[in-house]
């Protein structure tokens, strides 16, 4: 009988398109890209080498392992430098400073490589536009938002390439349109998003970003249509949840209802929860659900609810304090109905059951708490 040979995951990974892992990572599946450009790090040509190495570098500061990215970072550079790359060298190099001496230092180098640069030579162009889109990054985060602005615009005109095969337009749409919305220019800011989306209509931050402004625009037939444009691309039960609310505003509890019921019955397969049993995810729905129903008044369903959550994560602090809102909520509408004598009464055998040592000091945590049994 003949031995069958198998291919292992990184093999399989290795004979992908590079394509394949630009898709995951706009999809916002980082986790998932990461290990497609990882396996091809061993296998890919020259010309694919450097950028492997560069959307490696980028996901893994994006994940905050910042020593692996400066070093990944370096040998993008040195990949760059081989295949005449020299401005996106320079501002591989520019991306390593800014993880080990801070943004005026990347921008320092990032002037530097664009005063370098060649405005008629039309290889460099590209590398150009590149460069102003990372320099507009970076004075947005300093704060200078025109100049971040009209570094921007400026790389769009030179339409800068990504990570050749690739194209870097509908990030640079987008953090215009980030740029924008920091100024509280919303119009702008959402106009900037559809086009980043029409660039690239797989993208899953500009789906997600169009949902608040929809929202704030009273839009909530629009903004659905987002929430579910972003789910299609990667369900999550925060997305689950902003779809539950915005039923529940439109005064259709019950279908909000169903979503989050849905949702904890059969949780979203996101990559980050693939060890955790989708105890996140479910947490994350049952709190919208306790929400949904302390809403609407049905606190003893909402409490309910919140038991579930906190099954998930009993150290879930937002849910902890949910809970204690509907626990007062209850306590107070059963004053309300009954009377306090009665409660006085409760409170008294609590603490002649509990047999404390400073009684009154019991009392009053019992009593700010919620800790007295009501019959």
């Amino acid at each position: 009988m003949s031995r069958v040979r198998t291919e292992s995951m990184i093999q399989r990974l290795a004979k992908k398109p590079i394509s394949e892992g630009f898709e995951l990572w706009d999809k916002d599946y980082l986790l998932g890209a990461l290990r497609l450009f990882q396996c091809k790090l061993d296998s890919s040509p020259p010309f694919e080498l450097a950028p492997c190495r560069e959307a490696v570098a980028c996901i893994l500061a994006a994940i905050d392992e910042d020593e692996e990215a400066i070093e990944m970072f370096n040998m993008a550079a040195e990949k760059y430098d081989l295949i005449q790359k020299p401005l996106v060298a320079g501002l591989m190099r520019a991306k390593a400073a800014e993880l080990t001496e801070g943004e005026e230092v990347a921008l320092k180098l990032v002037n530097d490589c664009i005063a370098k640069g060649n405005m008629e030579n039309q290889k460099e162009i590209p590398q150009l536009g590149r460069l102003y889109s990372y320099r507009a990054d970076l004075n947005g985060k300093a704060g200078r938002i025109t100049e971040g602005i009209a570094d921007c615009e400026k790389a769009l005109s030179l339409h800068p390439g990504r990570f050749e095969p690739g194209d870097l337009e509908h990030i640079t749409h987008h953090q215009l349109g980030k740029l924008y919305e920091s100024l509280k220019d919303t119009q702008a800011a959402e106009k900037c998003f559809m086009e980043a989306l029409k660039c690239r209509n797989i993208y899953f931050p500009s789906c997600e970003a169009l949902i608040p402004i929809k929202k704030a625009q009273e839009d909530l037939e629009g903004a659905l249509v987002h929430i579910e444009n972003a789910f299609a691309l990667h369900p999550k039960a925060n997305l689950l949840r902003e779809k539950a609310f915005l039923y529940s505003e439109m005064g259709r509890d019950e279908e909000g209802l169903k979503i989050c019921n849905d949702g904890i019955a059969d949780p979203p397969t996101e990559e980050t929860e693939a060890l955790t049993g989708h105890s996140t995810s479910k947490a994350i729905l049952y709190k919208a659900k306790a929400a949904i129903l302390a809403d609407a008044g049905r606190l003893e369903e909402a409490k309910a609810a919140l038991e579930g959550a906190l099954e998930q994560d009993g150290s879930d602090i937002e849910a902890i304090r949910m809970s204690a809102d509907v626990n007062t909520t209850l306590s107070r509408e059963y004053l309300a109905a009954n009377a306090i004598p009665q409660f006085l009464d409760s409170l008294v055998s609590y603490v002649l059951q509990s047999k404390p040592e400073d009684p009154i000091a019991f009392m009053v945590d019992a009593i700010e708490n919620d800790k007295v049994p009501l019959p």
